[in-house]
């Protein structure tokens, strides 16, 4: 088998096991050289990089030298994605040196100054290293992260960066939204959740595609019920509905609209409109059904779980 194509057996194996089994998918992620993939497949490894290596068994350094081993095959093309991870692994890994010096050539790609790239990077460092904290200080980190986005102007004016921030501030609220239920009562967890839906909600309606707007919405359905904001959440999700209504004519999307009915659902439950939240429920059900994939029915089950876990402690 030739480099490339073994590398690439290497990378897709890794991105299959890496969540159920890190040590093994951190194994193969070390065997591959960064020079034997093909340009498109470099984000990809520089993301698991540092979401085995560095988030989940804390292997900072080593997840930085295998970032400048990607950045060194990359020579001067390296992209936004590879050169946001290079500076997520650095900073990870307390090499502000080298924070700053990727920070710079990331904001003359985005065509930003050295502030907001610097600024991003904290910002997507944040999602990495939120999954190994408690619930306070993940939303500490959070919280840390976000504050220059009310701070600078320049981040309420649309830049180069925003897919990238839009990125970073869902993985935040979509960590932050997972926790445990007894966390969702702490003020901090709270506020972190809410600002970083509204921030990738925005981000994404200035860089974004329609899919990325209604996930947005999606996203912002999901906090809103979490805090239990029923009528904030059924307007999410209403209007996440409308987007696929109006642009998904092919229904290619059918799994967000099973999820976009089922917060839909919930929502309306918690307003006492159980009429209306049994026939959205009946829809999201039926579509799941239709799809008959396991992995899909199943996380469909545990959102289902989720979202009774949530009524449950809020009638307790």
């Amino acid at each position: 088998m030739d480099p490339m194509s073994k590398a690439t057996e290497l990378l897709q194996a890794a991105d299959r096991c890496h969540d159920d089994d890190p040590a093994q998918g951190a194994s193969l992620l070390r065997q591959i050289d960064p020079d034997a993939l093909n340009p498109g497949q470099r984000p990809l490894y520089a993301f698991l990089v540092n979401h085995v290596l560095s988030e989940k068994l804390g292997q900072f350094a080593e997840a930085w030298l295998r970032q400048q081993a990607v950045l060194s095959a990359c020579r001067d093309e390296a992209t936004l994605p590879v050169l946001r991870h290079a500076g997520v692994a650095a900073r990870l890994a307390g090499d502000h040196t080298g924070e700053a010096h990727v920070a710079a050539r990331l904001g003359g790609l985005a065509h930003v100054d050295h502030a907001r790239a610097a600024e991003l990077i904290v910002l997507a460092a944040a999602g990495f290293e939120m999954p190994r904290a408690n619930g306070e200080s993940a939303a500490r980190i959070a919280l840390a992260a976000m504050a220059p986005l009310a701070q600078d102007a320049a981040w309420h004016a649309a830049g180069g960066l925003d897919a990238a921030a839009a990125v970073a501030t869902n993985n935040i609220a979509s960590d932050l939204v997972e926790r445990p239920v007894d966390d969702l009562q702490l003020p901090s967890v709270r506020e972190a959740m809410a600002l970083a839906a509204e921030w990738s909600q925005r981000f994404w309606g200035r860089a974004g595609q329609w899919v990325n707007h209604e996930r947005a919405h999606y996203l912002r359905a999901m906090v809103a019920n979490a805090l239990g904001d029923a009528a904030a959440a059924e307007s999410q999700a209403r209007a996440g509905l409308v987007l696929l209504a109006n642009f998904d004519a092919a229904s290619n999307e059918k799994v967000d609209m099973a999820f976009l009915r089922s917060e839909l659902a919930h929502a309306l439950g918690r307003l006492g409109r159980a009429a209306d939240a049994q026939v959205e429920r009946a829809q999201a059900d039926a579509t799941i059904d239709a799809l008959d994939d396991a992995g899909i029915t199943q996380w469909y089950r545990n959102r289902v779980a989720r979202q009774q876990a949530l009524d449950a402690a809020a009638a307790a």
